[in-house]
Protein backbone atom coordinates (compact mmCIF):
# COMPACT_ATOMS: atom_id res chain seq x y z
CA UNK A 1 0.00 0.00 0.00
CA UNK A 2 2.58 2.03 1.20
CA UNK A 3 4.65 1.47 -2.69
CA UNK A 4 1.18 2.36 -4.23
CA UNK A 5 0.75 5.98 -2.24
CA UNK A 6 5.16 6.40 -3.47
CA UNK A 7 3.96 5.84 -7.06
CA UNK A 8 0.80 7.50 -7.02
CA UNK A 9 2.27 10.68 -5.12
CA UNK A 10 5.44 10.83 -7.89
CA UNK A 11 3.10 10.34 -10.86
CA UNK A 12 1.27 13.55 -9.44
CA UNK A 13 4.78 15.48 -8.62
CA UNK A 14 5.28 14.50 -12.12
CA UNK A 15 2.33 15.79 -13.76
CA UNK A 16 3.22 19.48 -11.84
CA UNK A 17 6.32 19.97 -13.34
CA UNK A 18 4.81 18.68 -16.81
CA UNK A 19 4.67 21.58 -19.56
CA UNK A 20 1.04 22.22 -21.41
CA UNK A 21 1.54 21.87 -25.01
CA UNK A 22 1.89 25.72 -25.53
CA UNK A 23 4.92 25.75 -23.44
CA UNK A 24 3.26 27.25 -19.98
CA UNK A 25 3.96 24.88 -17.14
CA UNK A 26 0.84 23.04 -15.95
CA UNK A 27 -1.52 24.89 -14.07
CA UNK A 28 -1.05 23.73 -10.40
CA UNK A 29 2.25 26.30 -11.08
CA UNK A 30 2.94 29.45 -11.61
CA UNK A 31 1.35 30.45 -14.92
CA UNK A 32 5.26 31.29 -16.74
CA UNK A 33 8.63 30.09 -15.87
CA UNK A 34 10.43 32.73 -13.89
CA UNK A 35 6.54 34.62 -13.57
CA UNK A 36 8.70 36.81 -10.62
CA UNK A 37 11.61 38.15 -9.02
CA UNK A 38 13.52 36.06 -7.43
CA UNK A 39 13.21 36.18 -3.29
CA UNK A 40 15.33 39.13 -1.66
CA UNK A 41 18.12 38.46 0.24
CA UNK A 42 21.78 39.24 0.34
CA UNK A 43 23.55 38.81 -2.91
CA UNK A 44 27.06 38.10 -4.42
CA UNK A 45 28.25 41.60 -6.00
CA UNK A 46 27.77 41.24 -9.65
CA UNK A 47 31.30 41.99 -10.25
CA UNK A 48 32.70 38.95 -8.41
CA UNK A 49 30.97 36.96 -11.33
CA UNK A 50 32.43 37.08 -14.83
CA UNK A 51 30.58 34.64 -16.15
CA UNK A 52 27.16 35.82 -15.33
CA UNK A 53 28.77 39.29 -16.35
CA UNK A 54 29.47 37.15 -20.08
CA UNK A 55 25.99 35.93 -20.03
CA UNK A 56 24.10 39.08 -19.86
CA UNK A 57 26.85 41.06 -22.46
CA UNK A 58 26.30 38.14 -24.95
CA UNK A 59 22.20 37.78 -24.60
CA UNK A 60 20.68 41.23 -23.58
CA UNK A 61 21.01 43.79 -25.92
CA UNK A 62 19.71 46.61 -23.40
CA UNK A 63 23.24 45.24 -20.93
CA UNK A 64 25.11 45.91 -24.43
CA UNK A 65 24.19 49.07 -25.30
CA UNK A 66 24.52 50.43 -21.74
CA UNK A 67 28.05 48.72 -21.74
CA UNK A 68 29.12 49.87 -25.69
CA UNK A 69 27.08 53.25 -26.34
CA UNK A 70 29.21 55.14 -23.86
CA UNK A 71 32.88 53.82 -25.13
CA UNK A 72 31.89 54.11 -28.55
CA UNK A 73 30.83 57.97 -27.63
CA UNK A 74 33.73 58.58 -26.00
CA UNK A 75 36.34 57.89 -29.18
CA UNK A 76 33.70 58.46 -31.71
CA UNK A 77 35.16 62.11 -32.53
CA UNK A 78 38.55 61.63 -30.57
CA UNK A 79 40.67 64.22 -30.01
CA UNK A 80 42.88 67.25 -31.59
CA UNK A 81 46.28 68.22 -30.77
CA UNK A 82 45.98 71.98 -32.14
CA UNK A 83 49.74 72.78 -31.19
CA UNK A 84 50.93 70.11 -33.69
CA UNK A 85 52.13 71.07 -37.45
CA UNK A 86 49.62 69.23 -39.55
CA UNK A 87 52.42 67.04 -41.67
CA UNK A 88 53.27 65.58 -37.95
CA UNK A 89 49.56 65.02 -37.07
CA UNK A 90 48.76 63.39 -40.20
CA UNK A 91 51.85 61.16 -39.81
CA UNK A 92 50.60 60.61 -36.14
CA UNK A 93 46.93 59.58 -37.72
CA UNK A 94 48.52 57.31 -39.78
CA UNK A 95 50.25 55.49 -37.48
CA UNK A 96 46.94 55.18 -34.85
CA UNK A 97 45.20 53.68 -38.08
CA UNK A 98 48.01 51.18 -38.89
CA UNK A 99 47.81 50.10 -35.51
CA UNK A 100 44.25 50.21 -34.85
CA UNK A 101 44.43 52.63 -31.87
CA UNK A 102 40.83 53.80 -31.67
CA UNK A 103 39.02 50.38 -31.88
CA UNK A 104 41.85 48.83 -29.18
CA UNK A 105 41.28 51.73 -26.79
CA UNK A 106 37.27 51.25 -27.51
CA UNK A 107 37.54 47.72 -26.31
CA UNK A 108 39.42 48.29 -22.94
CA UNK A 109 36.98 50.89 -22.13
CA UNK A 110 34.04 48.38 -22.97
CA UNK A 111 35.96 45.74 -21.44
CA UNK A 112 36.26 47.83 -18.08
CA UNK A 113 32.85 49.00 -17.91
CA UNK A 114 31.98 45.49 -18.42
CA UNK A 115 33.88 43.24 -16.07
CA UNK A 116 35.75 46.70 -13.55
CA UNK A 117 38.90 46.84 -15.19
CA UNK A 118 41.18 46.64 -18.31
CA UNK A 119 44.64 47.01 -19.26
CA UNK A 120 46.33 48.14 -22.57
CA UNK A 121 49.90 47.33 -23.01
CA UNK A 122 51.99 48.80 -25.19
CA UNK A 123 54.01 46.86 -27.16
CA UNK A 124 57.24 48.47 -28.10
CA UNK A 125 60.22 46.76 -30.32
CA UNK A 126 62.91 45.02 -28.83
CA UNK A 127 62.14 46.03 -24.94
CA UNK A 128 60.69 42.35 -24.67
CA UNK A 129 63.22 41.82 -21.50
CA UNK A 130 62.49 44.89 -20.07
CA UNK A 131 59.55 44.86 -19.17
CA UNK A 132 59.81 44.57 -15.29
CA UNK A 133 61.38 48.32 -16.06
CA UNK A 134 60.24 51.85 -15.74
CA UNK A 135 59.76 53.21 -19.47
CA UNK A 136 62.69 55.02 -20.98
CA UNK A 137 61.54 57.25 -23.35
CA UNK A 138 65.23 57.62 -24.26
CA UNK A 139 65.45 53.78 -25.42
CA UNK A 140 62.44 54.41 -28.39
CA UNK A 141 63.73 54.68 -32.09
CA UNK A 142 61.68 55.37 -34.72
CA UNK A 143 59.23 52.62 -35.67
CA UNK A 144 59.40 50.82 -32.44
CA UNK A 145 55.82 51.27 -31.39
CA UNK A 146 53.72 47.88 -32.20
CA UNK A 147 50.47 48.94 -31.10
CA UNK A 148 48.12 47.92 -27.97
CA UNK A 149 48.15 44.19 -25.91
CA UNK A 150 44.17 44.61 -24.15
CA UNK A 151 43.50 42.26 -21.57
CA UNK A 152 40.25 42.74 -19.08
CA UNK A 153 40.77 41.89 -16.03
CA UNK A 154 39.48 38.33 -16.08
CA UNK A 155 41.48 37.38 -18.80
CA UNK A 156 45.09 36.72 -16.43
CA UNK A 157 45.80 40.67 -15.48
CA UNK A 158 46.85 40.80 -11.75
CA UNK A 159 47.85 43.99 -10.16
CA UNK A 160 50.84 43.77 -8.10
CA UNK A 161 50.17 44.91 -4.11
CA UNK A 162 53.24 46.88 -4.26
CA UNK A 163 51.50 50.97 -5.32
CA UNK A 164 53.35 53.58 -6.78
CA UNK A 165 54.63 56.01 -4.08
CA UNK A 166 56.09 59.20 -5.93
CA UNK A 167 53.62 62.07 -5.51
CA UNK A 168 54.58 63.45 -9.05
CA UNK A 169 53.81 60.16 -10.48
CA UNK A 170 50.48 60.26 -12.18
CA UNK A 171 49.68 56.38 -11.50
CA UNK A 172 50.46 57.37 -7.49
CA UNK A 173 48.63 54.87 -5.36
CA UNK A 174 48.30 52.52 -8.31
CA UNK A 175 49.91 49.00 -8.63
CA UNK A 176 53.34 48.88 -9.37
CA UNK A 177 53.57 46.35 -11.65
CA UNK A 178 50.40 43.98 -13.71
CA UNK A 179 51.38 40.22 -14.32
CA UNK A 180 50.23 39.07 -17.89
CA UNK A 181 49.48 35.47 -18.39
CA UNK A 182 50.40 34.09 -21.85
CA UNK A 183 50.05 31.00 -23.20
CA UNK A 184 53.58 31.78 -25.21
CA UNK A 185 55.79 33.50 -22.86
CA UNK A 186 54.53 32.15 -19.59
CA UNK A 187 53.80 35.16 -16.76
CA UNK A 188 55.15 38.28 -17.72
CA UNK A 189 55.32 41.36 -15.01
CA UNK A 190 55.09 44.36 -16.49
CA UNK A 191 56.11 47.96 -14.97
CA UNK A 192 52.60 50.20 -14.82
CA UNK A 193 54.49 52.70 -16.79
CA UNK A 194 53.97 50.35 -20.24
CA UNK A 195 50.61 50.07 -19.25
CA UNK A 196 47.38 52.27 -19.63
CA UNK A 197 45.05 51.55 -17.18
CA UNK A 198 41.21 51.75 -17.32
CA UNK A 199 38.86 50.88 -14.63
CA UNK A 200 35.20 50.60 -14.69
CA UNK A 201 32.72 52.52 -11.83
CA UNK A 202 35.21 53.87 -9.16
CA UNK A 203 35.06 52.20 -5.51
CA UNK A 204 35.57 53.54 -2.05
CA UNK A 205 39.16 53.40 -1.45
CA UNK A 206 38.99 50.26 0.68
CA UNK A 207 36.55 48.44 -1.39
CA UNK A 208 39.41 49.44 -4.59
CA UNK A 209 42.16 47.31 -2.51
CA UNK A 210 40.17 44.85 -1.98
CA UNK A 211 38.75 44.15 -5.28
CA UNK A 212 42.63 44.19 -6.43
CA UNK A 213 42.77 47.60 -7.37
CA UNK A 214 39.62 47.15 -9.75
CA UNK A 215 36.97 49.17 -10.02
CA UNK A 216 33.28 47.76 -10.19
CA UNK A 217 31.08 46.63 -13.17
CA UNK A 218 28.66 49.21 -14.76
CA UNK A 219 25.64 46.41 -14.87
CA UNK A 220 26.15 45.84 -10.76
CA UNK A 221 24.25 49.16 -9.78
CA UNK A 222 21.55 48.62 -12.58
CA UNK A 223 21.11 45.05 -12.13
CA UNK A 224 18.45 45.08 -10.26
CA UNK A 225 16.92 47.74 -13.17
CA UNK A 226 17.90 45.29 -15.55
CA UNK A 227 16.31 42.54 -13.70
CA UNK A 228 12.89 43.93 -13.55
CA UNK A 229 12.60 45.42 -16.98
CA UNK A 230 13.37 41.85 -18.11
CA UNK A 231 10.95 40.17 -16.25
CA UNK A 232 8.18 42.68 -16.96
CA UNK A 233 8.98 42.56 -20.22
CA UNK A 234 8.96 38.79 -20.74
CA UNK A 235 5.81 38.83 -18.83
CA UNK A 236 4.13 41.43 -21.05
CA UNK A 237 5.05 38.97 -24.22
CA UNK A 238 3.26 36.10 -22.60
CA UNK A 239 0.27 37.68 -21.76
CA UNK A 240 -0.22 37.99 -25.58
CA UNK A 241 -0.58 34.03 -26.12
CA UNK A 242 -3.67 34.30 -23.43
CA UNK A 243 -5.07 37.70 -24.83
CA UNK A 244 -7.87 35.50 -25.53
CA UNK A 245 -8.64 32.42 -23.53
CA UNK A 246 -11.13 29.73 -24.32
CA UNK A 247 -13.42 27.93 -21.78
CA UNK A 248 -15.48 24.53 -22.23
CA UNK A 249 -17.55 23.82 -19.24
CA UNK A 250 -17.99 19.95 -18.66
CA UNK A 251 -20.66 18.50 -16.33
CA UNK A 252 -18.82 15.74 -13.86
CA UNK A 253 -15.44 17.22 -15.07
CA UNK A 254 -13.84 17.41 -11.66
CA UNK A 255 -15.26 14.36 -10.29
CA UNK A 256 -13.84 12.30 -13.36
CA UNK A 257 -10.28 14.04 -12.71
CA UNK A 258 -10.66 13.00 -8.94
CA UNK A 259 -12.50 9.33 -9.06
CA UNK A 260 -11.82 8.71 -12.48
CA UNK A 261 -9.04 6.02 -13.68
CA UNK A 262 -6.10 6.70 -15.57
CA UNK A 263 -7.56 5.31 -18.57
CA UNK A 264 -11.05 7.52 -18.79
CA UNK A 265 -8.95 10.21 -18.06
CA UNK A 266 -7.14 9.54 -20.87
CA UNK A 267 -9.95 9.09 -23.04
CA UNK A 268 -11.73 12.42 -21.76
CA UNK A 269 -8.16 14.43 -22.60
CA UNK A 270 -8.13 12.19 -26.24
CA UNK A 271 -11.77 13.55 -26.75
CA UNK A 272 -11.11 17.19 -25.97
CA UNK A 273 -8.15 17.25 -28.32
CA UNK A 274 -10.03 15.91 -30.87
CA UNK A 275 -12.22 18.70 -30.56
CA UNK A 276 -10.03 21.46 -30.77
CA UNK A 277 -8.64 20.03 -33.88
CA UNK A 278 -11.88 19.53 -35.40
CA UNK A 279 -12.52 23.51 -35.04
CA UNK A 280 -12.69 25.01 -38.29
CA UNK A 281 -11.43 28.39 -39.62
CA UNK A 282 -15.00 29.82 -39.31
CA UNK A 283 -15.13 29.20 -35.42
CA UNK A 284 -17.41 25.78 -35.51
CA UNK A 285 -17.12 23.95 -32.83
CA UNK A 286 -18.99 20.96 -32.13
CA UNK A 287 -20.01 20.16 -28.74
CA UNK A 288 -22.09 17.66 -26.79
CA UNK A 289 -25.35 18.44 -25.61
CA UNK A 290 -24.84 19.88 -22.24
CA UNK A 291 -21.47 21.75 -22.46
CA UNK A 292 -20.73 25.51 -23.19
CA UNK A 293 -17.67 26.66 -24.91
CA UNK A 294 -17.07 30.98 -23.83
CA UNK A 295 -14.14 33.03 -24.94
CA UNK A 296 -12.91 35.56 -22.74
CA UNK A 297 -10.81 38.50 -24.26
CA UNK A 298 -7.95 40.22 -22.12
CA UNK A 299 -7.98 44.13 -21.88
CA UNK A 300 -3.73 45.08 -21.90
CA UNK A 301 -4.61 48.96 -20.63
CA UNK A 302 -2.16 50.25 -18.37
CA UNK A 303 0.24 48.12 -19.48
CA UNK A 304 1.97 50.51 -22.11
CA UNK A 305 1.96 53.31 -19.33
CA UNK A 306 3.96 50.56 -16.56
CA UNK A 307 6.23 49.83 -19.56
CA UNK A 308 7.60 52.92 -19.96
CA UNK A 309 7.98 53.74 -16.19
CA UNK A 310 10.52 50.59 -16.25
CA UNK A 311 12.13 52.37 -19.64
CA UNK A 312 12.42 55.43 -17.23
CA UNK A 313 14.09 53.85 -14.37
CA UNK A 314 16.52 52.33 -16.47
CA UNK A 315 17.75 55.21 -18.64
CA UNK A 316 17.62 56.99 -15.48
CA UNK A 317 20.31 54.24 -13.84
CA UNK A 318 22.32 53.69 -16.86
CA UNK A 319 22.54 57.59 -17.65
CA UNK A 320 21.88 57.17 -21.06
CA UNK A 321 18.83 59.12 -22.39
CA UNK A 322 15.78 56.58 -23.74
CA UNK A 323 16.01 58.50 -26.93
CA UNK A 324 19.94 56.78 -27.31
CA UNK A 325 19.11 53.72 -25.23
CA UNK A 326 16.02 52.62 -26.16
CA UNK A 327 15.82 54.12 -29.96
CA UNK A 328 12.89 55.76 -29.68
CA UNK A 329 11.84 59.14 -30.82
CA UNK A 330 10.94 62.04 -28.29
CA UNK A 331 7.99 61.67 -26.41
CA UNK A 332 5.49 64.62 -25.53
CA UNK A 333 4.20 67.55 -28.07
CA UNK A 334 7.30 69.66 -29.05
CA UNK A 335 9.88 67.30 -27.48
CA UNK A 336 12.79 67.05 -29.39
CA UNK A 337 15.08 65.59 -27.08
CA UNK A 338 18.23 68.17 -27.57
CA UNK A 339 18.00 68.92 -23.62
CA UNK A 340 18.32 65.26 -22.67
CA UNK A 341 20.87 64.45 -25.65
CA UNK A 342 23.18 67.62 -24.19
CA UNK A 343 23.23 66.52 -20.31
CA UNK A 344 24.48 62.88 -21.93
CA UNK A 345 27.20 64.40 -24.38
CA UNK A 346 28.45 66.35 -20.87
CA UNK A 347 28.10 63.17 -19.54
CA UNK A 348 30.78 61.80 -21.92
CA UNK A 349 32.68 64.73 -21.87
CA UNK A 350 33.77 64.44 -18.15
CA UNK A 351 33.94 60.63 -18.67
CA UNK A 352 36.86 61.26 -21.63
CA UNK A 353 38.82 63.60 -19.04
CA UNK A 354 38.69 61.04 -16.49
CA UNK A 355 39.33 57.91 -18.40
CA UNK A 356 40.71 58.75 -22.02
CA UNK A 357 43.12 61.91 -21.24
CA UNK A 358 45.02 60.23 -19.13
CA UNK A 359 45.48 57.45 -20.81
CA UNK A 360 46.17 59.29 -24.08
CA UNK A 361 48.28 61.76 -22.79
CA UNK A 362 50.83 58.20 -21.61
CA UNK A 363 50.46 56.90 -25.12
CA UNK A 364 51.06 60.15 -27.65
CA UNK A 365 54.13 60.61 -25.85
CA UNK A 366 55.19 57.01 -26.91
CA UNK A 367 53.65 57.02 -30.35
CA UNK A 368 55.36 60.80 -31.10
CA UNK A 369 59.23 58.80 -30.51
CA UNK A 370 58.35 56.12 -32.84
CA UNK A 371 56.63 58.12 -35.25
CA UNK A 372 58.68 61.44 -35.43
CA UNK A 373 61.69 60.84 -33.19
CA UNK A 374 61.41 63.29 -31.05
CA UNK A 375 59.46 63.80 -27.84
CA UNK A 376 56.04 65.88 -27.73
CA UNK A 377 56.50 68.07 -24.71
CA UNK A 378 53.25 69.14 -22.81
CA UNK A 379 50.44 68.22 -25.86
CA UNK A 380 47.70 70.65 -26.10
CA UNK A 381 44.84 67.74 -26.38
CA UNK A 382 41.84 69.07 -27.09
CA UNK A 383 39.08 66.34 -27.56
CA UNK A 384 36.72 67.16 -30.82
CA UNK A 385 32.93 68.12 -29.86
CA UNK A 386 30.87 65.01 -29.60
CA UNK A 387 27.21 66.73 -30.05
CA UNK A 388 27.52 67.85 -33.35
CA UNK A 389 25.72 71.42 -33.88
CA UNK A 390 23.44 71.89 -36.63
CA UNK A 391 25.01 73.55 -39.21
CA UNK A 392 22.94 76.71 -39.65
CA UNK A 393 23.57 77.15 -35.95
CA UNK A 394 26.96 76.39 -36.07
CA UNK A 395 27.60 78.93 -38.78
CA UNK A 396 25.64 81.51 -37.04
CA UNK A 397 28.10 80.94 -33.77
CA UNK A 398 31.37 81.07 -35.34
CA UNK A 399 30.47 84.22 -37.61
CA UNK A 400 29.13 86.12 -34.15
CA UNK A 401 32.62 85.31 -32.30
CA UNK A 402 34.23 86.01 -35.31
CA UNK A 403 32.65 89.77 -35.85
CA UNK A 404 33.37 89.97 -31.89
CA UNK A 405 36.77 89.16 -31.67
CA UNK A 406 37.79 91.04 -34.74
CA UNK A 407 36.30 94.51 -33.47
CA UNK A 408 38.10 94.17 -30.57
CA UNK A 409 41.16 93.46 -32.34
CA UNK A 410 40.73 96.96 -34.76
CA UNK A 411 39.26 98.72 -31.57
CA UNK A 412 43.47 98.12 -30.41
CA UNK A 413 41.78 96.12 -27.00
CA UNK A 414 43.99 92.76 -27.85
CA UNK A 415 46.60 92.32 -30.08
CA UNK A 416 47.00 89.65 -33.05
CA UNK A 417 47.98 86.76 -31.35
CA UNK A 418 45.43 87.26 -28.57
CA UNK A 419 43.02 87.50 -30.92
CA UNK A 420 44.02 84.18 -33.18
CA UNK A 421 44.00 82.45 -29.41
CA UNK A 422 40.58 83.66 -28.29
CA UNK A 423 39.47 82.81 -31.58
CA UNK A 424 40.31 79.00 -31.39
CA UNK A 425 39.05 79.05 -27.49
CA UNK A 426 35.98 80.06 -28.76
CA UNK A 427 35.61 77.44 -32.00
CA UNK A 428 37.25 74.57 -30.03
CA UNK A 429 34.11 73.44 -29.22
CA UNK A 430 32.51 73.37 -32.79
CA UNK A 431 35.68 71.85 -34.51
CA UNK A 432 36.44 75.32 -36.17
CA UNK A 433 39.55 77.83 -35.90
CA UNK A 434 41.73 75.13 -34.10
CA UNK A 435 44.56 76.28 -36.52
CA UNK A 436 44.96 79.52 -36.66
CA UNK A 437 48.19 80.93 -36.20
CA UNK A 438 49.79 77.57 -36.07
CA UNK A 439 53.97 77.36 -35.99
CA UNK A 440 53.80 76.71 -39.77
CA UNK A 441 52.87 80.26 -40.50
CA UNK A 442 55.81 81.67 -38.71
CA UNK A 443 57.76 82.97 -41.80
CA UNK A 444 60.92 82.79 -39.23
CA UNK A 445 60.15 78.44 -38.52
CA UNK A 446 62.87 77.10 -41.29
CA UNK A 447 65.53 79.56 -40.18
CA UNK A 448 64.89 78.89 -36.51
CA UNK A 449 65.04 75.54 -36.77
CA UNK A 450 68.62 75.44 -39.06
CA UNK A 451 69.95 77.19 -35.65
CA UNK A 452 68.83 74.93 -33.40
CA UNK A 453 66.70 77.77 -31.67
CA UNK A 454 63.44 76.77 -33.06
CA UNK A 455 60.80 76.21 -30.41
CA UNK A 456 58.80 74.10 -32.60
CA UNK A 457 61.79 71.30 -32.73
CA UNK A 458 60.05 69.22 -29.69
CA UNK A 459 56.62 70.01 -31.17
Amino acid sequence: MSRHRRKGTHRVETERRRPSADGMPAFLTRPGERAGLPPGGVRVPLTSDPARLTELYRTSWLAKRIIDMPGEDMTRSWYDLPGIPAGQLEQLRRLEARHEIRREITNAIRWARLYGGACALMVLEHQEDMLSEPLDPDLILPGDFRGLLVRDRTDGVTPSPETETDLDDPDFGCPMYYDFDTEELGTLRVHHSRVLRFVGRELPRREEIAAGYWGASELEHIGEELEKRSVTSANIARLVFQANVTTLKMSDFGELLALGTDAQRQRVLASIEEQNRMRDSFGLQILSAGDEYENHPYTFSGLAEIYEAFMMDMAGASGIPATRLFGRSPQGMNATGESDLKNYYELIGQMQERHLRPALEKLLPVMALSCWGRPLRDPELVFEPVLITPPRERADILEQSARTVIALHRAGLITRREALAELRGRGRDLGAFTRLGLPEEDPHRKVLEETGASPYNDA
